[in-house]
């Protein structure tokens, strides 16, 4: 990351903050720290992204081809070269296979795995199995009484049809998942050990559709089993609340909010104790309530 300059006007000159003040009078330039701006551009995405979710809704109305009620990209799709192409359609393909999950199956907490092995928590990881070299998937998705490992894929190239069996990403995406497994610390004192908990994969693959060459656009899912035990349904809840604290931990940890995100990143263990933090509401017209948590945006307070 990098601090760039700019050249800085200002109108009226008193409006001016001191920091960028030379002497009594606006500076020539000011400064941006191109980390700094990240971190602000994914606090904003993240705090408007409710219901109507307008900032990247904006920017895929604004590349999707207008006129149509189809997922069709303008022209031959977002990027110009097969190399850029390819790039946006796997970013895309990540946000589409994301949306598929959490609109129709209902998973609500995503844990991106990363590295091997990836701790969730203290008690629950995802573990590549011996002899398996492919790449990762991406996530742990919890849901209500529902877990599974899921890998998006997305691709721009016209040969990946539905007609003649699975497309050669959607069988990327099930060696992906197949190659790992979900394990949880069971057992008690010195007993404890790594147990492998079978589980739903979800490999979800989103084939752009384009205006030039005309191509409709398809979305494939395919849903292979993972290995290991049948988990038991507190042990399928307590990782499906782990997952859930990992997806806050990442979250928080995103806006910016480290000190927050931290327990919630390494996990507790079963047992372990930490001090509740209360916050306190007071609405007009409604009784003051008090939830477990603290409050987080632009402004934090702790009652």
């Amino acid at each position: 990351m990098a601090v760039h300059q700019v050249r800085y006007i200002v109108r009226p000159p008193s409006a001016c903050p001191a920091e960028l003040k030379s002497g009594s009078v606006p500076g020539a330039s000011c400064e941006f720290d191109t980390a700094f701006v990240a971190a602000c551009a994914m606090r904003e995405i993240t705090q408007t992204t409710g219901a109507s979710s307008r900032p990247l809704a904006l920017l895929f109305d604004e590349l999707l081809a207008p006129g149509t009620n189809q997922l069709v990209w303008r022209g031959k799709g977002p990027g110009l070269g097969k190399e850029m192409r390819r790039a946006f359609s796997g970013l895309f393909g990540r946000f589409f296979a994301r949306a598929y999950l959490e609109r129709y199956y209902g998973f609500a907490c995503f844990s991106p795995i990363d590295g091997n092995p990836t701790a969730i928590s203290k008690r629950m990881r995802v573990a590549r199995l011996p002899g398996r070299g492919s790449e990762l998937p991406d996530w742990v998705c919890g849901g209500p009484k529902r877990l599974a490992i899921a890998e998006a894929k997305g691709t721009s190239q016209p040969g990946t049809g539905a007609g003649g069996g699975r497309p050669g990403p959607i069988k990327t995406a099930e060696g992906q998942i197949q190659g790992v497994v979900i394990e949880k610390l069971l057992g008690s004192g010195s007993k404890k050990r790594w147990t492998a908990l079978s589980t739903k994969g979800w490999a979800v693959m989103s084939r752009w559709g384009a205006e030039l060459p005309p191509r409709d656009a398809f979305l494939f899912a395919l849903d292979p089993e993972t290995r290991g035990e049948q988990p038991s349904n507190h042990d399928r809840d307590e990782m499906i609340q782990d997952v859930a604290r990992s997806h806050v931990g990442h979250l928080l940890a995103g806006m910016g909010y480290g000190e927050l995100a931290s327990p919630l990143l390494v996990g507790q263990l079963s047992g372990a104790s930490r001090p509740p933090e209360a916050a306190s509401l007071d609405l007009d017209g409604e009784a003051e309530t008090t939830y477990l948590g603290v409050p987080v945006g632009s402004l934090q307070a702790r009652t």
